[in-house]
């Protein structure tokens, strides 16, 4: 009876123990199928889309990306195409085996408003998988203004839509700047007429400084132009991109890629990416500014990635993105647009994701105006991240957004969860999604920030809700992992006394407030924790919107429960920015004199982490033939000598499209534009003029018209009296009296210097100017001396160059003037 009954016992007790575990098991394999659905997996399929390129004297150049559908023009800004002086310009297509139909091509007003012409291109001359056709544009556009041109490539069934600005001008000389480019470059790889590469560069005291072959520019030696002891081998030829022409300056990038051989004799390939500014002047073009970055393929499967120190990155920039799960069992890296994960206690590496293919790879592989941000990492291996901007291949082909994907490393799989379909600038998507981009941890919400709004995504019914709009340029933060991000309630830089943060996770927002008397604002996070300013009102001097002060006289930074970790305060001295590089804040510092604002000794804030992020994070070693060379650093020492590599495959089917809305009070900023794509944007024309210049950029407002170009200015100029506005020659400051009487933008120049502002008038706008003396009107200059207009005068008079300068400086560098644009 006893045995009978222990026998029964035992029995309940399995069943029970069985019924648990199969519970466990089909939540457990739920939740795994609801991230993956492995019906089919395959290798992402490749690009479909034709390649359109434009060709002057023979040459190729402006290589065209396709578009799945039609984009706002007004929003792209990839190239510019000069016409020929009878308005033609020659197109090619590489088809790649894909049959075409016929093409079109539409032009239109560069803010995308107004189409001037819709015209079928009869004649199509095929050889092979080459097409090219001659254009011939309408006599509706001007000269020396530039359009849009939509080239439509219809094949089987589908319309295929390319971009480029069009401008007709005299005098451009862009087969020259093709020539020298081209030239350059194939001095510098083959080490031929090193004579000539001697004369166009600008050696100085920074030659040669940072021992890298990652970042060169013009100041850099011969030696290290042509690629020092690597001696590497075109493995991919470029093609030139012009991004700004005028008759004075042009810019353009090429991108290609190379290969070397290894100490152990493996093929080593490297992305370069170049930037040209070039100036024609007495019959030759001279390099105005050169810069070359360089980044190795990471390939584990070819020769050794692995030291004891860290992954060896080889030649790159130091700016890698990663992250690792708590205990840094998994790492997972971005290298030249592809995810990596390692297993720490494997050793081994998978390629989750990456649009470069490792055969069969051409120009549409690894176009390079998207960014992949990685969001979650587990100590499995499972990575949540994004792609954003252009998708070069598979199921978005040609599309513009931000995609969502899910891998799984136990099935070795890549699910996509969503995709964010947006009209949006491709630069400025990336830009945006590193501020703030956030999945829920249960996956249910996507929130996403986006031209100035904070947007949540249903993950399930594609919803789209805004959940905070009118968010201003400059006036907000977001956390390392996505999950915080801050901004100011009343969205002024210079003059708000509120500052929100939400936590993405719960949606719970926080607000902190400062004193009556007192401003803040959101200066970065130091990983989870906020950093913000507070300002005394008395102390900030903003008369002339941007290149104000704003004089911190205390940080503070708050943890994610909102409580105080550290308040920095110097007595008498203020924080006057704040720049991040890895775990440490670096505070530039000014002091109050009865003069005004002296700069003061730099400070820096360095975080609590920071043992934590010398074991995990990047480090540097020098190597004879590759020089600097990046390591990313694991969290421990690696034992492993070699590593197995894994690739995953990509669940075909659909996911869900939810379309992010083009936000329709888009606040109007100035954009600069430099190394040949978006650099930063400025709220304030002045702001965004002090920076073009440091970096030899251009500034474009939000209606794509040209603020400032750095180096396009003649050498010298009159503006005729009967050209000048009366409200200009009256000589007042007041803005909006300007504004009236002139019919045009006006803008604050003030806080940039007399060389800069000398662009306007060499563009016949005369700059309206503050000394002590009182105003001058700027209405020309030579090599020698500015040409001043007194107020109510008909004669202007000469001024030393040097002096005029002084005179500007001393009265603040206060000046006015005004666009082409209307009002």
């Amino acid at each position: 009876m006893r045995e009978n009954v222990l026998y029964i016992r035992n029995l309940l007790i399995r069943i029970v123990f069985l019924t648990v575990l199969f519970i466990v098991s089909v939540i457990g394999f739920s939740r795994m199928i609801n991230k993956v659905t492995p019906d089919t997996a395959t290798v992402m399929s490749s690009s479909t889309f034709p390649l359109v390129c434009m060709q002057k004297d023979g040459v190729d150049f402006n290589e065209l990306h396709g578009y799945s559908r039609e984009i706002n023009a007004s929003e792209l800004r990839d190239s510019i195409t000069p016409l020929s002086d009878t308005r033609g310009i020659t197109i090619k297509i590489e088809t790649f085996g894909t049959a075409v139909d016929s093409v079109s091509y539409e032009v239109s007003t560069i803010d995308g408003t107004k189409s001037l012409e819709n015209t079928k291109v009869i004649k199509l001359n095929q050889d092979g998988d080459t097409i090219t056709a001659d254009l011939t544009l309408m006599d509706k556009i001007l000269m020396n203004q530039e359009y849009v041109l939509k080239i439509q490539v219809a094949t089987g069934g589908r319309n295929i839509y390319y971009y480029t600005h069009v401008l007709l001008a005299d005098g451009l000389h862009t087969s020259d700047y093709l020539n020298f480019a081209s030239g350059f470059w194939d001095k510098c790889i083959n080490k031929t007429d090193l004579d000539s590469v001697g004369q166009a560069i600008e050696p100085d005291d920074t030659t040669d400084q940072d021992d890298t072959l990652a970042y060169m520019d013009i100041h850099d030696s011969v030696q290290r132009l042509t690629w020092g002891k690597l001696n590497p081998q075109i493995f991919y030829k470029p093609t030139p991109r012009l991004t700004e022409i005028n008759e004075n300056t042009a810019t353009m990038t090429m991108d290609y890629r190379i290969s070397a051989a290894s100490e152990a004799g493996a093929q080593e390939v490297y992305d370069v990416h170049e930037y040209y500014r070039l100036r024609y002047t007495d019959s030759r073009v001279y390099l105005l500014n050169f810069e070359r970055t360089t980044d190795q393929i990471f390939d584990p499967e070819n020769g050794s990635v692995l030291t004891k120190d860290g992954i060896d990155l080889g030649i790159t920039q130091k700016e890698v993105e990663y992250k690792a799960d708590s205990k840094n069992r998994c790492i997972a890296f971005v290298q030249e647009d592809v995810l990596w994960t390692y297993m720490t206690q494997k050793g081994s590496f998978t390629r989750v994701f990456g649009f470069p293919q490792t055969e069969n790879m051409d120009a549409r592989d690894f176009y390079r105006q998207n960014t992949i941000r990685i969001i979650r990492v587990d100590e499995n291996g499972n990575v949540t991240f994004a792609v954003g901007g252009y998708m070069n291949r598979g199921s978005h082909e040609g599309d513009n957004g931000i995609a969502l994907y899910y891998y799984d490393a136990g099935s070795n799989m890549v699910s996509e969860l969503a995709f964010l379909q947006s009209d949006g600038n491709t630069e400025r998507i990336q830009l945006d999604m590193k501020d703030c981009l956030y999945l829920t941890q249960n996956d249910k919400t996507c929130y996403v920030f986006l031209s100035g709004v904070l947007y949540a995504v249903d993950m399930a019914s594609g919803e789209v809700k805004e959940v905070r709009k009118g968010i201003s340029n400059e006036c907000y933060a977001g956390s390392e992992s996505g999950r915080y991000f801050a901004w100011l309630k009343e969205g002024k830089v210079y003059g708000s006394s509120e500052l929100e943060e939400i936590d993405l996770e719960s949606g719970e927002i926080r607000t902190y407030s400062c004193g009556q008397d007192e401003y803040l604002r959101p200066l970065s996070f130091m990983k989870e924790d906020l950093v913000y300013g507070i300002a005394k009102q008395g102390d900030v001097q903003v008369p002339h919107g941007g290149n104000g002060i704003f004089p911190m006289y205390q940080l503070q930074i708050v943890d994610a429960d909102g409580n105080s970790v550290k308040t920095y305060q110097a007595d008498g001295i203020y924080v006057k920015g704040v720049q991040k590089t890895g775990n440490m804040l670096n505070l530039s510092r000014v002091a109050k004199k009865d003069s005004g604002y002296e700069d003061a000794p730099a400070d820096q804030i360095v975080s609590s982490d920071t043992a934590a992020d010398v074991e995990l994070g990047i480090a540097t070693q020098v190597d004879d033939r590759k020089r600097t060379e990046v390591l990313l650093r694991v969290g421990g020492t690696i034992s492993f000598e070699k590593a197995d590599t894994a690739v995953s495959r990509l669940v075909t089917g659909t996911s869900k499209t939810a379309v992010i809305p083009m936000n329709p009070d888009m606040q109007d900023l100035y954009y600069v534009y430099a190394s040949g794509g978006l650099t930063a944007m400025y709220t304030y024309p002045n702001d965004a003029i002090v920076k073009a210049d440091s970096v030899f950029g251009v500034v474009i407002n939000q209606s794509q018209d040209y603020v400032w170009v750095r180096g396009d200015k003649v050498d010298q100029v009159e503006i005729p009296m009967k050209k000048i506005p009366g409200s200009v020659r009256s000589g007042t400051t007041d803005v909006s009296q300007l504004q009236i009487g002139i019919g045009k933008q006006v803008v604050d120049l003030s806080g940039c210097t007399l060389d800069e502002v000398l662009y306007f008038v060499s563009h016949g706008r005369p700059v309206i100017a503050q000394t002590a003396e009182g105003v001058k009107i700027i209405v020309g200059y030579d090599k020698y001396n500015t040409y001043l207009l007194n107020p109510g005068d008909t004669k202007w008079t000469y001024f030393g160059m040097q002096d005029s300068t002084d005179l500007f400086a001393a009265a603040g560098n206060v000046f006015y003037s005004y666009l082409d644009s209307a009002a």
